[in-house]
């Protein structure tokens, strides 16, 4: 028979305390494991819920018929979206309205602004919704399992998301037809922000129309590029690192169309003048004068072998007041509207005369901008879809 002594017991003893330790160790760990593991799958639905929110609301942010900060709308959105996901023992989050904040999102510092007029629509861009799983929220917490044996019953999770809703980014090579840039307040107001369509598409520097028998005893506007106060176009070569607008690369553009693409990030450079030979070969690509082809956009109405309608894509430039497009001045691109040319004069005047385009317009299915959306009238060039930028 083995002897018990007492070094024997203080062995047993310790090896006893020992297991105690290694399996409380154990429990600890398989809690802290198997919670871990809920609060990742918590707060990635949280993410899940305020990205979506986020989303939304930036989404309805702006009508872009005026356009007009609409927070009620993003509001709606942001919280209509949250309450049909769901978080852990939540089967729908809630959002406080006061966890939405507004602002505008700065796209080189990546910094959010809340400070803005959360009523120009040019300084609210960006949306932050966090959404909270917390004890003191509107949503459950996150219940402990295993780490209430620690004395923890619930864990407090939260994700917040910014979604931006800023500008689509560019023109593609091609998407604009002539080296010709329209003046924005000559077009939409003092402010650039007036609807054109809405005000029932007023003829802009009204002349008669002269040239074609077809259009005897009308009117239209009048696209004029010299330095006077009638002046509501700019010669463009659609370059940003090139500030020299010259005859020669504007007539190569009008025989090979654009083949720049037009950031809206970086501005593009214009001129004014005459520039007669420009306007030239403009009409003669008009009339399909050799080298050039048939050209769907371009009609003859009456049949009687004049061209008489194009449809052509311009982009519309920042505000010239006082800068009369002159010596290749870089201009931001805020949009782009649809042109129909009826007519031209190249000697003795060099004007356009055309009429800008509308959803009344017969043509108007053949005016095709992308990116914006509505026939170029958003001169912000709002994207119609917000990403997240946090």
């Amino acid at each position: 028979m083995q002897r018990i002594t007492n070094d024997t017991r203080r062995e047993r003893g310790l090896a006893m305390l020992t297991v105690v330790v290694a399996l409380t160790a154990l429990f600890a760990a398989a809690a802290l494991a198997i919670d871990a593991g809920m609060v990742f799958v918590a707060r990635t639905q949280a993410q899940n819920v305020s990205d979506a929110a986020a989303l939304a609301a930036a989404y309805n942010l702006i009508d872009k018929t005026g356009p007009t900060v609409t927070l009620g709308a993003a509001e709606a959105a942001a919280l209509g979206v949250a309450g049909v996901n769901n978080a852990v023992d939540n089967a729908s989050v809630n959002i406080d309205p006061n966890d939405i904040v507004y602002g505008n999102w700065d796209l080189e510092t990546e910094t959010f602004d809340t400070g803005v007029d959360l009523g120009d629509p040019d300084m609210v861009t960006a949306v932050q919704v966090t959404s909270y799983l917390t004890d003191a929220g509107p949503n459950n917490p996150v219940p402990a399992f295993m780490a209430r044996i620690l004395g923890l019953d619930h864990f407090d999770v939260s994700a917040t998301a910014i979604a931006y809703l800023g500008f689509a980014g560019k023109f593609n090579a091609g998407e604009v037809d002539l080296p010709i840039a329209i003046d924005c307040c000559k077009l939409a107001g003092s402010d650039c922000k007036q609807d054109y369509c809405a005000a029932g598409a007023p003829i802009i520097n009204e002349c008669p129309l002269v040239e074609n028998p077809y259009w005897a005893g009308q009117t239209a506007t009048c696209l004029e590029f010299h330095n006077t106060a009638e002046q509501n176009a700019c010669w463009t070569n659609f370059e940003s690192g090139n500030n020299s607008v010259n005859t020669a690369d504007l007539t190569g553009i009008v025989r090979d169309r654009n083949t720049y693409p037009i950031s809206v990030e970086e501005p593009i450079h214009v001129d004014n003048g005459d520039k007669t030979p420009v306007i030239g070969e403009i009409e003669e690509r008009m009339m399909e004068l050799p080298p050039y082809g048939e050209d769907e956009a371009i009609k003859d109405y009456d049949e009687d072998g004049i061209n008489d309608s194009w449809i052509v894509r311009l982009p519309v430039v920042e505000c010239q007041t006082d800068l009369n497009c002159a010596g290749g001045n870089a201009m931001r691109v805020v949009g782009a509207v649809c042109f129909e040319i009826l007519e031209m004069t190249v000697t003795p005047d060099k004007i356009i005369r055309g009429n800008f385009m509308c959803d009344t317009h017969p043509r108007w299915s053949e005016c095709d901008l992308g990116i914006t959306g509505s026939g170029g009238l958003d001169f912000n060039i709002r994207a119609d879809l917000p990403v997240l930028v946090q």
